[in-house]
């Protein structure tokens, strides 16, 4: 399961150097994960709010999750 959703193209998995790097990020140590929302309020402060858009080969899809 994990191999398939890994499997987008122009993204790579990081190395462990890179993971340790990030500690966190500029998120003071808020770990991404997915969370459904409904509006901003759901989304916990370090995250850029409600919501995502991507395109996939020329369509254009919306999730109800929050945008780390």
């Amino acid at each position: 399961m994990l191999k398939k959703s890994l499997n987008v193209k122009g993204a790579r998995v990081l190395t462990s150097l890179e993971q340790k790097e990030i500690k966190g990020g500029f998120w003071g140590g808020c770990q991404p994960q997915l969370l459904e929302c409904e509006n901003n309020s759901d989304c916990p402060p370090c995250s850029f709010g409600c919501g995502i858009s991507f395109e996939v080969n020329g369509q254009s899809f919306s999730a109800n999750v929050c945008a780390f």
